[in-house]
């Protein structure tokens, strides 16, 4: 179903479809989806993937379905696909239900979690020009989980420029559907960086929007993407992205 601009304008209280990708992330699980159903916000549901688990996460996802019942959607991928092609999974899940009058998707890794008030505060910020702005972010507080420690990380506000240097933009953005159905969805083909490149790509034609205060918690577990995947990669999908830059300028 393809939604316009004007039909997001008429609803003032939007659906939000949150979009939560798991690989053996089975003892977070309670808590990130926890942290969605506890918003503030209430017209909202959620898409999980299981992207080829093996730690039980399909099971417990399951279980926590029958407590919470149609506000969660459980999807599976009996081999790991990774995050972009697990997103775009739940995304076009979305999409192509004819019924489904989802105007915005909210992005949540399973190690990850939401204030309680980051979806409300989302909507509010985008409502103001659903026209124009294609997402909104905000600050993060960053937990490491070997240490305990939190700290407040200041996101930048938004700059065309400053993005094509380094991605200010946090990984848990709530996104306008028309920008996705204007721009496509995460690129597959990159492990890494792949949620800069949809940045990017939805900001060459809509704004984004930074909230200065932390709305969401990212979790340092020693099992983040900058532990796992090797430098070849990163420098791959880096590459990719500086070579779109330049291609975008005539380079």
């Amino acid at each position: 179903m393809q939604l316009s601009s004007e039909e997001s304008v008429r609803d003032n209280s939007p659906r939000v479809t949150v979009i939560l990708p798991c690989h053996n992330h089975c003892d977070f699980l309670e808590r990130s989806i926890g942290s969605i159903l506890d918003q503030t916000y209430e017209n909202i549901s959620i898409v999980a993937v299981d992207d080829g688990s093996t730690d039980g996460s399909f099971e417990k996802l399951l279980s926590i379905k029958e407590k919470c019942g149609d506000r969660l959607t459980v999807l599976k991928n009996d081999v790991a696909t990774g995050p972009s092609a697990a997103r775009n999974k739940a995304i076009r899940h979305v999409i192509e239900d004819s019924g489904n009058n989802t105007m915005f998707f909210a992005m949540l890794d399973a190690d990850d979690k939401y204030a309680p008030d980051k979806v409300s505060l989302s909507v509010s910020k985008i409502m103001e020009d659903p026209i124009h702005i294609g997402l909104v972010y905000g600050d993060v507080k960053i937990i490491d989980w070997n240490t305990g420690a939190v700290c407040h990380e200041n996101r930048e506000p938004y700059d065309r420029k400053s993005l094509e240097y380094h991605c200010m933009i946090s990984n848990t953005p709530l996104i306008n559907r028309i920008a996705l159905q204007e721009v496509g969805l995460y690129d597959e083909s990159m492990r890494t960086a792949e949620d800069w490149d949809l940045w990017l790509r939805i900001t060459e034609k809509f704004i984004a929007v930074h909230l200065p205060e932390a709305i969401s918690f990212y979790s340092v577990t020693g099992n983040n993407a900058s532990d796992t995947v090797s430098k070849d990669v990163w420098q791959e999908n880096w590459q990719k992205i500086s070579n779109r830059i330049m291609k975008q300028y005539g380079g």
